[in-house]
């Protein structure tokens, strides 16, 4: 699994999480324990980590880039 973005806090590494699993993406979270612990080891270890297989990180970087705000009309 290859890192493809970095969060700092749980719920937004969630929403990203969900809307890969959404568009059939197997992915996962990487050291949300350890951040959700103690926020100041966020620093030490880089972050709440989004990981997707290699052959998927082309699409679910563009998913993750999408604008979605104009389908909430």
């Amino acid at each position: 699994m290859i890192t493809i973005a970095t969060f700092d806090f749980l719920p937004l590494a969630e929403i990203a999480r969900g809307r890969l699993q959404a568009e059939g993406i197997r992915c996962q979270l990487a050291d949300q324990h350890l951040v959700q612990t103690d926020w100041l080891y966020s620093i030490a270890v880089g972050g709440i980590k989004l990981q997707v297989e290699a052959e998927n990180i082309p699409q679910a970087q563009a998913i993750l880039e999408h604008d979605y705000s104009a389908d909430l009309d």
